[in-house]
């Protein structure tokens, strides 16, 4: 006796037809409820295949209708909160409207974004909702969904602007303008900027807002008082260490993003700087992991749930296209600046 486990194969629709004795295309009517196919005829089919376990290959499928109801989803990194609920808010309208999605992390790697990327247009998606770190070496992949008839919606960043993709994101110069401008009403006035501000549109506009209330409120721009880091806590930290050590005078920081802000918290409290005392931190986005510090802090809270479902929409809208004269226009979402744990409040 052979105990080997035997591969089971997979019921397909050619099968299906064989035990009914029908055709293919006529079990495939079936299971889409046509018109031209019998009461009787759909019920026999439907159970038969419930009872067989036949499942659609949904790829196949697509390679027919030329729709395969997928999403992909490109996300920088999940750990962050604000992604886990931005792709909450996309997952829930694209179950609503019947799409299913598939979530892929780049981790800020552009070999990594260009494989995850290929994988979308390999498999057939109909559309893609697309957080992208830029790369000029990935341009020409961008450009080839758009001459590949695949939707794309870029949400929180943009890409080049030739490509003319339509965008969901909040006003990232405004919003951190008034960042700033919030860190100096509290007689701050040697504000440190951190983070990346270059390789995405979404960095530059943050550093210029930045920049912008300096400027508003006649504080001297000073280059020292801008650092790059990665966007992860360890390369934030050290960061934050060195520049303490070097004897830079800093009283406020605007963060890119709340890992960034975790590292350079820990880093104050190592050095038993006082937090909002002696330093006051903003950031964007990510307060979960900001809270570990148990410090106040100002952040801009971007309603991630809501840019989810608004990017989401407004993809399938262009999938669909139900109208054919309808017109899409990138889409700008609310945000506000909240102070968390602040004991006056």
């Amino acid at each position: 006796m052979n105990l080997k486990k035997q591969k089971r194969k997979r019921i397909g629709l050619v099968d299906v037809a064989k035990i009914l004795s029908l055709s293919p295309s006529t079990i495939s009517k079936a299971l889409n409820n046509s018109s031209d196919i019998a009461e009787e005829t759909k019920v026999r089919v439907k159970k038969a295949c419930e009872k067989l376990g036949y499942r659609p290959n949904l790829l196949a499928k697509s390679l027919i209708s030329n729709k395969s109801r997928i999403l992909g989803i490109l996300v920088p990194d999940l750990r962050i909160s604000f992604f886990s609920e931005a792709v909450r808010g996309m997952y829930e309208e694209a179950k609503e409207k019947k799409y299913q999605c598939i979530i892929l992390v780049h981790d800020e790697n552009e070999l990594v974004e260009k494989e995850k990327l290929e994988f979308l247009s390999d498999i057939g998606v109909d559309g893609i909702l697309l957080n992208s770190i830029g790369s000029k070496n990935n341009f020409k992949l961008y450009k080839k969904f758009k001459d590949e008839g695949i939707k794309v919606v870029c949400w929180d960043r943009n890409v080049d602007e030739s490509l003319k993709y339509k965008s969901v994101k909040i006003n990232d110069v405004q919003a951190s303008f008034e960042l700033t401008s919030r860190i100096i009403k509290q007689n701050k006035k040697n504000i440190l900027f951190l983070g990346p501000i270059s390789g995405s549109q979404l960095f530059s506009d943050r550093y210029l807002g930045y920049k912008m209330a300096l400027e508003k409120n006649d504080i001297p721009f000073n280059k020292d008082l801008v650092r790059q880091t990665f966007r992860n806590s360890e390369d934030s930290y050290k960061t934050m260490l060195t520049l303490l050590d070097s004897g830079i005078r800093i009283d406020g920081i605007v963060s890119i993003g709340g890992l960034v802000t975790y590292g350079v918290g820990r880093a104050l409290l190592e050095r038993n700087i006082s937090i909002p005392k002696d330093v006051i931190l903003g950031d964007f986005g990510d307060n979960d992991i900001v809270y570990r510090l148990g410090i106040p802090f100002y952040t801009v809270f971007q309603n991630p749930y809501q840019l989810g479902k608004s990017s989401t929409d407004l993809l399938i809208r262009m999938i669909e296209k139900k109208d054919k004269n309808e017109s899409y226009s990138d889409i700008i979402i609310d945000y506000e600046i909240l102070e968390k744990n602040f004991l006056y409040k």
